[in-house]
């Protein structure tokens, strides 16, 4: 990674204007300034465009916050670098928007031709980043521990523990794709023996299930065996249903036989009852005959007798003419009379019919009016009650409006802000004291540390008396700030409860606000409809005294109309019997009746008479008719002996048909006794028909089991060869994973690279100090207990022996830092895949004399050729004159400012 260049806006030092620093042209450059005019601030822009990390505070996570310049709320990072002969754009910022933050990434290649952006922008940050950090092969902590000298972390990787370091180192040397690797084998080898593990299981199942192959067998042989048992039972059973076949066909013809018999024990019997009633009505009609021969009268006295009989007839017909005449006048004269009643009673009753017609519609309109008087009284007592309610709430809610204070949630609410505003300004203070104090107590610790006798910002070495006035200034400065935060600190506990109890008032006040508003409303909406129910309360009263008025005018007209009504029907009823006509018809009426009534008609004797002239006309007829039927008594005689002769010979034919019945007396017994034999030969075929149907089906199912466990037992075979081969697969991936992991290849490729760590760190470190010094890095350590434990422990030979790290003074420590951290650097830029070809180094030379500067200038004028681009920070006249090109960083009112200044 090259920088190529940088546009930075409101990041910590630099101001609202977009400026561009502009790093191609230069291989080896010096950035210079005083302290905190921004030479960090520059570096932190790059990595945190890069990486999105930078200088942060403890305890933060983000560095988003603190880099934002004061006052300002939007933030921009632009850089263009060279990666992999490619010109890469990153824009990155970050803004608050509301108090909230908001943050943005972009990447993408330019196209040198149009300056246009290829993007490679992801949809999550998160996403994008990643992509930035596979596209340089490297992470923000191995960066800062390799190429990046930040400044007061030179030691950043000698300090780390040695599990640290040697993850760094595997870092450095891309390491992670063996750890993926390895990951990847110990998945494939889990699925193996998962797969494994499920095939065993599988063929436990399958071994079960073949120990049944012998039992399935035997079973099979007894169904077979049961089968043929049953075969044989068929053929019995058929053999059986042929001789009741047999026998059932004989039963038949006996059955047709005797059908026949008592068909014509039938016909016998209709024609013995045809010949009886024959004889019957033949011996009938002769004695019938010879009756009447014995009991007839004469001709003479039958003639004479019926023509009296006739003279007194048409006496009774006369009389009954007569009597009928009159009837038929009477029936006239009355149907005339009733005519002239009922004309006079439909005059009369049409005026009884409107007079009642008028009652009717009045005692209707009577009662109409009181319905309407009681709906109206309903809605007058109803209408009253709500009023009377209505009233109650209106004076409850002007009792709670009246007690009610409007004034004091202003009061409070007023008192209250004041009191948050003070709250809010107290914690800020104490935040801000509590950092200062943080700051004062990290300095106090370089300044009591004895080892380290340089200036904890500018790391220049400190006399006796300017350390002791350093302490004696902190102290002061630290016992105020803790004066003031222990005064805030009071306070802000006080004020704390205070708050928490008047904001539980506030809102309890204002709950109360919102109930006062409530009941207000609802006392208007009240006294609307109190109004509203009085108008209404008006209208309903004078709507009940005019319906009493109607009502009262209603029954004064029924009683007057009830008693013209009863006057009516009594004049009625006289005025027909007055009228002339009526009298007239009425005289007329009586006379007739008088008339009828003298006329004598005896209807019974009339009727005697006629009955007795039919029974002497009869006799006349049937005289000459006996005399006929006289004639023919001979052949009467003779058909009667006749028909006994037959129906002798019929008696004897019935006599042998009913005996040649007998015989088949006991058909229906045989019948019942083939068809129970037919139903017991069914059941017992339809049992066994039913048991070899089961046995069939169970023979079938064996039959498919047998043919399954065949199959399971070939998937066994095919099963266990699987099984065998799965067991190599995971063999192989488990020994490619223990290969892969931190044991194998990756502890190799350390292995293989410490040394060359070594004899270029010793390269330099030989310069820096005149090859007093040599660097020591151990993978192994020796334990108590016996064995070796994998580390990655420093340790530098001089003069006075072999020693730790940490028993170097500082600048010896930053010489050894430095050396082996430009190895590890030069390591990096070399290993495959990466493309970091940039040194940084951030301060840190005020701890060297000025031999040591010497030889620290000469091995970066040795080392550049190693990268394309070396950046270095200092702020020494001695250091910075002797590099050929100058970023000279000055601060004014606006930001930070750079400036290029090139020395001949």
């Amino acid at each position: 990674m090259i920088p190529i260049k940088i546009q930075i806006k409101n990041f910590l030092s630099y101001g609202a204007d977009l400026q561009t620093v502009d790093f191609s042209p230069y291989h080896l450059l010096c950035l210079s300034g005083k302290n905190g005019h921004g030479k960090s601030a520059l570096l932190d822009a790059i990595t945190w465009a890069i990486w999105g990390q930078a200088r942060k505070t403890s305890g933060v996570t983000k560095a988003d916050h603190g880099l934002l310049r004061l006052g300002q709320t939007h933030m921009l990072v632009i850089i263009d670098f060279e990666c992999n002969n490619n010109h890469y754009r990153i824009r990155r910022e970050f803004a608050l928007t509301h108090g909230k933050p908001y943050a943005a990434v972009d990447f993408g290649i330019v196209n040198a031709e149009d300056d246009s952006i290829i993007p490679l922008t992801e949809k999550k940050i998160r996403d994008t980043q990643q992509k930035i950090e596979d596209t340089i092969h490297l992470d923000y902590d191995s960066f800062v521990n390799s190429a990046f000298l930040r400044q007061g972390h030179a030691n950043e990787f000698s300090k780390k523990s040695a599990k640290d370091r040697k993850e760094i180192l595997a870092n450095i040397l891309g390491l992670q794709r063996y750890e993926t690797m390895r990951k990847a084998a110990n998945d494939k080898a889990r699925e193996a023996i998962a797969q494994k593990q499920q095939l065993i299981a599988l063929q436990e199942k399958i071994t079960q299930e073949l120990e049944k192959t012998e039992q399935i067998k035997t079973d099979l042989q007894q169904i077979k065996t049961t089968l043929t048992d049953h075969e044989k039972y068929e053929k019995q059973f058929h053999e059986e249903q042929q001789k009741l076949q047999k026998e059932r066909e004989t039963l038949l013809k006996k059955q047709e036989a005797n059908k026949q018999c008592g068909k014509a024990l039938q016909e016998a019997e209709k024609e013995r009852l045809h010949h009886q009633a024959e004889l019957r009505n033949a011996f009938t009609q002769w004695r019938t005959i010879h009756k009447q021969q014995l009991n007839s009268a004469s001709p003479e006295a039958l003639k004479k007798e019926k023509e009296q009989c006739a003279q007194e007839i048409q006496k009774w017909q006369d009389a009954f003419a007569k009597k009928l005449e009159k009837k038929e006048q009477y029936l006239k004269e009355k149907e005339i009379f009733s005519q002239l009643e009922q004309q006079l009673q439909l005059e009369q009753s049409k005026q009884i019919q409107k007079a009642e017609l008028q009652l009717q519609q009045m005692h209707m309109e009577h009662k109409q009016y009181e319905q309407q008087l009681q709906t109206v009284q309903k809605d007058e007592i109803q209408l009253k009650a709500e009023l009377t309610r209505t009233e109650q709430n209106i004076k409850t809610l002007e009792i709670k409006l009246k007690n009610q204070d409007t004034k004091k949630l202003a009061i409070v609410e007023k008192q209250f802000e004041k009191r948050r505003n003070h709250y809010q300004q107290w914690i800020t203070q104490a935040n801000y004291l509590k950092s200062e104090l943080e700051q004062i107590k990290q300095k106090k610790q370089f300044v009591h540390d004895e080892s380290a006798p340089s200036c904890p910002l500018c790391e220049q070495n400190l006399s006796a008396s300017r350390k002791k006035f350093l302490k004696s200034k902190l102290g002061h400065s630290e016992a105020y700030l803790m004066h003031r935060h222990k005064r805030l600190s009071r306070l802000i506990h006080i004020l704390k409860p205070l708050l928490i109890e008047q904001h539980t008032q506030l809102e309890h006040l204002k709950k109360e606000q919102t109930n006062i508003q409530v009941e207000q409303h609802q006392k208007q909406e009240a006294e609307k409809q109190l109004a509203s129910m009085q108008t209404h309360l008006k209208k309903i009263q004078n709507q009940c005294l005019e319906l009493t008025q109607l009502i009262e005018v209603t029954r004064k007209k029924i009683t007057l109309q009830q008693e013209a009504g009863k006057t009516l029907q009594q004049s009625t009823r006289k005025a027909i019997l007055e009228h002339a006509e009526y009298q007239r018809q009425y005289q007329s009426l009586q006379t007739i009746q008088k008339t009828f009534n003298e006329i004598v008609y005896d209807q019974a004797q009339h009727k005697k008479v006629t009955e007795r002239l039919q029974t002497i006309e009869k006799l006349l007829t049937s005289f000459d008719t006996l005399q006929k039927e006289a004639l023919m008594q001979d052949e009467r005689k003779r058909t009667i002996g006749s028909l006994c002769v037959h129906l002798k010979k019929i008696n004897s034919l019935l006599q042998q048909l009913i005996t040649e019945q007998k015989t088949f007396a006991n058909l229906e017994l045989q019948e019942k006794a083939h068809l129970q034999q037919e139903v017991l030969l069914r059941e017992k075929q339809i049992a066994n028909n039913a048991q070899k149907d089961t046995l069939l089906q169970q023979k079938g199912r064996l039959e498919q089991q047998y043919s399954m466990l065949k199959k399971l037992k070939v998937e066994q075979k095919e099963q266990a060869q699987i099984v065998k081969t799965l067991t190599l697969t995971a063999d192989d991936f488990q020994a490619i994973a223990t290969a892969m992991g931190k044991n194998g290849i990756q502890a190799l490729l350390i292995e293989d690279a410490i040394p060359e760590i070594e004899q270029e760190a010793n390269s330099l470190l030989g310069k820096l100090t005149d090859n007093q010094a040599q660097i020591f890095i151990e993978s192994l350590r020796d334990l108590k207990s016996g064995g070796t434990r994998e580390t990655l422990d420093i340790k530098i030979s001089d003069a006075a022996g072999v020693r730790p790290y940490e028993m170097f003074s500082g600048g010896e420590a930053f010489r050894i830092d430095f050396a082996l951290r430009i190895a590890i650097s030069k390591l990096l830029a070399r290993r495959a895949g990466t493309s970091l070809q940039t040194l940084i180094i951030d301060e840190g030379f005020g701890s060297q004399d000025d031999e040591g500067l010497n030889h620290i200038m000469d091995a970066i004028y040795k080392i550049q050729d190693d990268f394309k681009k070396v950046i270095i920070v200092s702020h020494l006249p001695r250091l910075k004159d002797q590099f050929p090109v100058h970023f000279c960083i000055q601060k004014g009112p606006h930001g930070s400012h750079v400036d290029i200044i090139e020395q001949a």
